[in-house]
């Protein structure tokens, strides 16, 4: 029997999507953080539950074949990446059997066509996106040690915590991201700016947004604060400026709320957006406004996606989840027209802006959630598209939303998805709505992590 606090020797067969190796023994399933398949470990089990239950590697007994030094001193520790000890190659074969077997336990489906995973010739750095917490850190060390001497931590969450890893480099990130964190982290010290306490609601400074485009250069810091104003804000925004910033926000966020950035944005310096280029397109982005993180992979993405939605420029087509423009404006090139929605206001804004931008005058955007208004839109017949594009968050498509979908019986469907559950859960509603999976196509957009971005395509079974 495995019990709490006891130590057992295991070999790790399979991953999940979350970095955790799998063990099992007997019927009981053992989930350890930094197992890659193939490894034999000694473990701590940390946590029980009826048939499963979590492990930590107390020392690689045999390493697997897959697994490399870190190139990263806190990937054991920061819950940025998972697979940093992990060989790349590798980690493209294990997203794909993610993909599968999600598709086959959840979707129900047999031997489903899911491609090679297309990878990245340079895997890091790749986001041009970063999100990094203040949070306030003890004074004293309990511990003993030294202590901290500020006050404050910036970095990233520990996994599945609220524990700050301190970041002085990151191997994922666009290289002038951890610069900047060191000039705010200097400018709070010597102004004497106070962290955002989550659990008393105070002090001031509650988290970094940087935003960087590879097509321009431009850098957008949104700097997200508990009240309307910091101290000497104008000071700070001109060092940023020297630092290679063209463009730093204050967000006032006073709202106790766990979302990252409040309502209201105000310009320190700049325009309050950055311009991105992703194949022929530019987008507009400003500092609420949802885009990918990877802008190489985003390329290849929407190209998939246009390819499999088979457009000959004679279809309508609409995005149910549109954003700045993305798929929309990707497509309008090849379709008659098309039609896009998203619920952030902000985004249907920005997408309007790309449109005129890029010249692109067959496109019409429309705020509203994707569960209520599209159903709306396909209960006209003249309305309803010969292609849709659904690209959600992570939690997947609204029910209500899939079902119109299938009474309106659309022709083709090209579901762009972050999480293999969430989309296995959807393509079994669709399959049971008339629709059949003809493709999947996964697309690494994560590297050095378990995530991966998959494009599905599902056309009416009567049109296989």
């Amino acid at each position: 029997m495995v019990k709490k606090n006891g130590n057992l020797t295991i070999e790790i067969e399979n991953v999940t999507a979350k970095g955790f190796g799998i063990a099992k023994i007997n019927d009981f399933v053992l989930f350890t953080d930094g197992g890659l398949p193939g490894d034999k470990l000694n473990v701590k089990v940390i946590k029980v539950k009826q048939r499963y239950g979590y492990g930590k590697i107390l020392n690689i007994i045999t390493p697997s074949p897959y697994r490399i030094q870190s190139p990263c001193p806190v990937s054991d520790k920061c819950g940025g990446c998972q697979w940093q000890h992990c060989d790349y190659q590798a980690q493209l074969g294990f997203k794909k059997q993610i993909v599968t077997d999600a598709l086959v336990r959840i979707a129900g489906l047999s031997n489903p066509a899911v491609a090679d995973v297309i990878g990245m010739e340079t895997p890091q750095p790749y986001r041009n996106k970063a999100v990094f917490p203040v949070v306030p850190v003890p004074q004293e060390n309990p511990r003993g040690g030294e202590a901290p001497s500020d006050g404050f931590a910036i970095g990233m969450y520990a996994p599945r915590s609220h524990r700050i890893i301190p970041i002085h480099v990151c191997a994922i990130q666009h290289p002038i991201h951890t610069p900047i964190i060191k000039i705010v982290s200097d400018f709070m010290r010597r102004h004497k700016i106070e962290p955002y306490d989550e659990i008393t609601h105070s002090g001031i400074m509650r988290h970094i947004v940087i935003r960087t485009s590879q097509a321009t250069g431009q850098v957008m810091i949104v700097l997200v604060v508990n009240a309307d104003h910091i101290i000497k804000e104008n000071r700070l925004a001109a060092a940023l400026t020297d630092t290679g910033a063209t463009t730093v926000i204050i967000n006032s966020h006073t709202a106790r709320s766990n979302t990252i950035m409040g309502h209201n944005f105000r310009n320190l310096t700049g325009e309050g957006f950055i311009r991105e280029k992703i194949g022929q397109v530019w987008y507009q982005l400003s500092a609420p406004s949802f885009f990918q993180v990877n802008p190489v992979q985003t390329a290849v993405l929407y190209e998939a996606a246009v390819a499999m939605a088979g457009l000959t420029g004679t279809e309508v087509v609409m995005d149910a989840h549109v954003g700045v423009g993305g798929l929309a404006l990707a497509a309008a090139g090849r379709a008659r027209q098309v039609l896009g929605v998203d619920i952030v206001q902000d985004a249907i804004t920005d997408a309007k802006k790309n449109a005129k931008l890029n010249g692109i005058t067959n496109a019409r955007f429309l705020c509203g959630p994707a569960e209520e208004l599209i159903p709306r839109l396909l209960a006209n017949r003249d309305t309803i598209p010969d292609v849709i594009f659904l690209d959600p968050p992570r939690k997947g498509c609204d029910k209500a939303l899939l079902e119109a979908i299938s009474a309106a019986e659309i022709e083709t469907v090209v579901y762009v998805s972050c999480d293999p559950a969430t989309l296995a859960r959807d393509i079994k509603l669709l399959v049971h709505g008339g629709y059949a999976l003809a493709a999947a196509q996964p697309v690494d957009m994560f590297p050095m992590t378990g995530k991966v971005e998959t494009v599905a395509l599902l056309r009416r079974k009567h049109a296989i």
